[in-house]
């Protein structure tokens, strides 16, 4: 890709398609679905799900209430939830967005792994991107392709503790399995879509500028030591107007120099190398310009997604799975402050595909002020209440399956409360359903949803 079909957004700075960037204003609250890094978490996701009054659903259900929160089994459910392994996304679909109601839960970091596999089985989508660090899964996706390091250690890499489990290094481990045996045509690649880091980053320019200009190799190397520091957030206060006119030519060079670049490595390394250079830019602009603003973090998102779906399509003939937060990754700009599945869809309208996930009951791993500390929450969702009796673990439920004037459709078309849970917690959080609830109609978020009864907490690596 060329640095020519770029242009800045004069409000947010960020280097993006010249295309309309919905802008949505933020709330001045902590009700969001992922927030901004926090000094103690080194890039822990800081905030809780987003604003609603979490209510009982209007839609008809059979009459069996629970004794706590009056949720019934929806009449006919059982006829349309199925096995995750009969997904069907529609003809003409380019990018599957799978959401997660909370970070804290294993079944949602196994999900991705479960999902995509029946993405590349089924449809031949070959292309993970994830709420990760760009740099980092950079790392991650050298090992799967085959090269050398150990799962565990880059599993680390990911971007963010809270990934620092089984799950995600099972998830990690199966796709580099995967490719072992896959042609060349055929392999698995991994992206991550965030940019509050920039460590990874900028080993993978350094890495880069070796194989393809000893020359200019020492000097980008000695700048980036200069201008970022040797740790993470260890950035030079006093010289961001100049880090960020630096990583500006950097992303310049590698696009002017691409056919040389590319000759030294191959195009993969070339476009990864100039995404981790605008990945640095957006990380300091959204440090220090934007103060770290979740409409900014979104929308540089949102640019690497579009840039990454351009590319492999055109490259490896593939379309993408996307995997974040529901809040992030809902079509109808469910949290105030996250809005990139809203642009997304407003952009590739039918072409996204949202699959939202629910709990009824979450025992959720989350950060505290000391430490972290399991939670649980129980939910007001009549879908996922509905899984009680399933022998199922988890069903998979596409809304345009669903026969209109059925109780199901009723639910699905009605405002009724879903759960959401941020990487955040504080003290009786979960006596209060608002703070993890949000309040809207099923078929304005997602096209279809994957629902539990009952998830479990991840156990984090120390």
């Amino acid at each position: 890709m060329n640095e020519s079909k770029f242009t800045k957004n004069k409000e947010t700075g960020i280097i993006m398609k010249s295309r309309s960037f919905v802008a949505l204003g933020l709330v001045a609250c902590c009700l969001i679905g992922c927030g901004q890094k926090t000094d103690d978490t080194k890039g822990d996701y800081a905030k809780p799900a987003e604003t609603s009054v979490a209510t009982e659903t209007e839609a008809s259900m059979e009459a069996e209430k629970t004794d706590s929160n009056e949720i019934a089994v929806i009449e006919g459910f059982g006829d349309y939830v199925t096995s995750i392994d009969n997904l069907e996304i529609p003809e003409g679909t380019r990018i599957v967005a799978l959401g997660e109601a909370s970070h804290g839960n294993s079944e949602f970091q196994q999900l991705k792994t479960e999902v995509f596999r029946v993405l590349v089985e089924k449809y031949d989508i070959r292309t993970l991107v994830i709420e990760g660090d760009f740099g980092g899964c950079t790392l991650v996706n050298d090992y799967i392709l085959g090269g050398e390091g150990d799962a565990e250690e880059l599993t680390k890499h990911l971007g963010y503790r809270l990934y620092r489990t089984d799950d995600m290094m099972g998830f990690i481990t199966w796709m580099r399995e995967y490719n072992e045996s896959a042609p060349d045509d055929k392999k698995v690649r991994l992206y991550g879509m965030d940019v509050q880091k920039s460590m990874d980053n900028i080993r993978v320019l350094k890495d880069f500028y070796s194989k393809v200009d000893e020359t200019k190799a020492k000097e980008v190397s000695d700048n980036l030591d200069l201008l970022f520091g040797t740790e993470e957030d260890g950035y030079d206060k006093e010289k961001i107007d100049e880090i960020i006119e630096y990583t500006d030519s950097l992303v310049t060079d590698i696009s002017d120099n691409a056919e040389d670049y590319i000759a030294a490595t191959d195009q993969d390394q070339q476009f990864r190398a100039m995404l981790a250079a605008e990945s640095l830019n957006y990380y300091i602009n959204l440090m220090e310009k934007e103060n770290g603003s979740n409409k900014y973090r979104d929308g540089a998102m949102k640019v690497i997604v579009d840039q990454v779906l351009e590319y492999e399509e055109m490259t490896h003939d593939t379309e993408i799975m996307m995997s974040c937060h529901n809040g992030h990754m809902t079509k109808n700009n469910s949290s105030a402050a996250t809005f990139l599945g809203t642009d997304l869809y407003d952009e590739y309208e039918s072409a996204y595909f949202a699959i939202g996930t629910d709990f009824y009951i979450s025992n959720c791993n989350l950060p505290d002020k000391d430490g972290r500390i399991v939670v649980e929450f129980i939910g007001d969702d009549p879908l996922a209440y509905s899984m009680k009796d399933s022998e199922l673990d988890k069903g998979l439920l596409t809304f345009s399956n669903v026969e209109e004037g059925t109780p199901l459709y009723e639910v699905i078309n009605s405002k009724i409360s879903t759960g959401s849970i941020g990487e955040y917690y504080q003290a009786g959080m979960n006596a209060i359903k608002p703070m993890y609830e949000i309040r809207y109609a099923p078929v304005d978020m997602y096209d279809a949803m994957i629902l539990y009864y009952e998830v479990n907490p991840t156990e984090i690596w120390e």
